[in-house]
C-alpha cells in the first residue's frame, strides 16, 4: 500500500513578484487527515486550494499528489482522485436541472462519450444518501432550498468516492443545525474511508470539535496548529493587523487559550472578520 502524504506542496508561490497572492507554501496533509484553512480577505486561500486541485499551475514550487509530481500530463488522471466544491454562487439555482444530473457532473467520466446515466445510478444514489438528499433525487434543482443546494453540491464532489476532498466554505446556505451534521459527516468520511480534506472556513469555534488542524493563511501559511496547540497572538496580528479584537475561547478549540476562569468563554475573531 502507497504510505505517501495525500498532498505535499513545496516552495509554491502564486502572483507577480511585485504583489504575490502566496508565497513559499510548504505543507504536508496524509490520508485521512481533516485541515481547515482560515485567513482574511484576499489571503489566498482560494488560490491556494485551486492550485492542489489543479485549477490553476503555480508561478513556482513543488506540487506532489498521491505520491506523484503534478504536471500536465498526468493532470487529469490525478484530478480523478479529487472532490472539489467550490464557492456557492448565485446562478447556480438556475441551472434546469434535475437533482442526479447535478450529482452526476461530479463523476469523473461524466463528460466522456461513452458515458451512461444509468450505469452510475447506484453511486449518484450513494452519494445523496450521504447527505441525506436522496428522496429528492428526481426534483427541480432549482427549487430546492439554500441548504438543500449546497448539500446536493457536495453530493456532486463525494459521488466520485475522492481520496481528497477540497472545500471552499462549504457551511454556506446551512443554518446551524445543518453546518453541525456537515462536520459530522465530513470527520466520519476521514475516520472511516481515509479521505484527506481541505475546508476553507472562518469559524474556528464552529469547526474546532471536528478538524485535525487549522492553517493560518495570508500570502504564506504563518501558523499550521494541530488539536491541542494554540495560535500565538503575532499569528493573529500577521494575518489580520493590529486591529484585531482576541478573545478566549477553551481548550478543546483549535488555536485558542483557554480562558481564565474568572471569564466567559468566546469565540477567537477578528473584528473585521474571516471570510474568503
Amino acid at each position: 500500500m502507497n504510505k505517501a502524504p495525500v498532498i505535499e506542496l513545496s516552495h509554491v508561490s502564486f502572483g507577480p513578484k511585485h504583489a504575490p497572492i502566496l508565497k513559499d507554501i510548504h505543507l504536508t496533509l496524509n490520508a485521512g487527515h481533516f485541515m481547515a484553512i482560515v485567513g482574511p480577505n484576499a489571503a489566498g486561500k482560494s488560490t491556494l486550494i485551486s492550485i492542489i486541485a489543479g485549477l490553476i499551475t503555480p508561478a513556482h514550487g513543488h506540487i506532489d499528489l498521491f505520491g506523484q509530481c503534478m504536471n500536465r500530463f498526468n493532470k487529469n488522471r490525478i484530478r480523478k482522485h479529487i472532490g472539489f466544491l467550490h464557492q456557492l454562487h448565485d446562478h447556480e439555482p438556475r441551472l434546469p436541472m434535475r437533482v442526479d444530473e447535478v450529482v452526476a457532473m461530479g463523476l469523473a467520466e461524466y463528460a466522456s462519450p461513452l458515458w451512461k446515466p444509468l450505469g452510475n445510478r447506484q453511486a449518484i444514489e450513494d452519494a445523496l444518501r450521504h447527505v441525506d438528499m436522496l428522496e429528492h433525487i428526481h426534483r427541480d434543482f432549482r427549487q430546492l432550498s439554500g441548504g438543500q443546494r449546497q448539500r446536493v453540491r457536495l453530493a456532486r464532489a463525494l459521488v466520485r468516492k475522492p481520496r481528497l476532498l477540497i472545500l471552499d466554505e462549504p457551511a454556506a446556505a446551512l443554518d446551524s443545525k445543518q453546518q453541525e451534521a456537515l462536520y459530522r459527516q465530513l470527520r466520519n468520511l476521514c475516520d472511516t474511508q481515509g479521505t484527506a480534506i481541505i475546508m476553507v472556513e472562518h469559524d474556528i469555534a464552529a469547526i474546532s470539535d471536528y478538524v485535525d488542524s487549522v492553517a493560518c493563511l495570508n500570502q504564506r501559511i504563518h501558523h499550521h496548529a494541530m488539536r491541542g496547540e494554540s495560535i500565538p497572538d503575532e499569528v493573529w496580528q500577521a494575518m489580520y493587523g493590529e486591529h484585531i479584537n482576541i478573545m478566549a475561547h477553551d481548550k478543546g478549540c483549535i488555536g485558542c487559550h483557554e480562558p481564565p476562569k474568572t471569564t466567559h468563554s468566546h469565540a477567537r475573531h477578528s473584528e473585521r472578520g474571516e471570510s474568503h
